[in-house]
């Protein structure tokens, strides 16, 4: 497949494809109003990701997102914020967490391989539901090669302030839960989650972990973990 490098560690591709990759309208932003901002904000660890509503209480997202890089340990759930909808200043609801499950199998690393990135997927329930009415949640699908390409939505931190909506991210090829995807991803981007159509619906079929390069070509890959094989997992091991 290819060489991992950890999201945060490898710089965005010099020249980015601004129709595959646009920021959302006001108008746009509404169908994606489950997808929201993940923010941890405690004293010494302050960061921000890209997570999405699987049901009214519980969000999806990267398990490193939820880690501290200080201690390797999950974050205190007082520190993490879910803020739905966030677009530039207004947002349709924010929860804090009051539980964080990751992965049994993730193991924190700066430099992750394919088995830290099969397992990079943590929950986030939330201290209180977000109703469907503000924040419509997701289902989860598989995504199937040969059908059409797969879309990212995320906040990006060159972008932090409104979604960005890239199409045409491409399967490259996979190991296991691991997807490779020619998405141009970037700081924030961590967490994002990836969508497939089915049948005019959007189904969330994998969560961004890392990039890295394919080692022929040198292009950049985006590296995801599929929901559908970590998530029961995930969903087995919370309280």
């Amino acid at each position: 497949m290819a060489a991992i490098l950890a999201v945060g560690q490898v710089p965005p591709a010099e020249a980015l494809d601004l129709e595959r990759r646009r920021m959302l309208t006001a108008t746009e932003h509404v169908p994606w109003r489950g997808v929201g901002r993940v923010n941890v904000a405690g004293l010494r660890d302050r960061s921000m990701c890209t997570g999405t509503l699987v049901a009214e209480d519980l969000v999806i997202t990267a398990a490193h997102c939820v880690i501290s890089p200080r201690t390797g340990k999950v974050q205190p759930v007082n520190d993490v914020y879910f803020v739905a909808g966030w677009r530039r200043g207004q947002k349709v609801a924010s929860r804090r967490a009051i539980e964080i499950t990751t992965h049994p199998g993730y193991a924190y690393a700066q430099n992750p391989g394919f088995d830290e990135i099969g397992a990079d997927l943590a929950l986030i329930r939330l201290d209180a539901p977000i109703p469907v009415a503000q924040a419509p949640f997701f289902a989860v699908g598989e995504p199937s090669e040969g059908k059409d390409a797969l879309t990212l939505i995320s906040y990006r931190r060159d972008r932090p302030h409104a979604l960005t909506r890239q199409d045409g991210c491409d399967l490259r090829g996979s190991q296991g839960p691991v997807l490779a995807l020619n998405c141009d991803v970037t700081f924030g981007a961590s967490g994002s989650p990836i969508f497939a159509d089915a049948d005019g619906a959007p189904r969330i079929v994998a969560v961004m972990s890392a990039m890295g390069q394919d080692r022929a070509t040198r292009k950049p890959l985006a590296f995801a973990v599929r929901v559908d094989h970590a998530m029961p997992e995930v969903l087995a091991a919370m309280r």
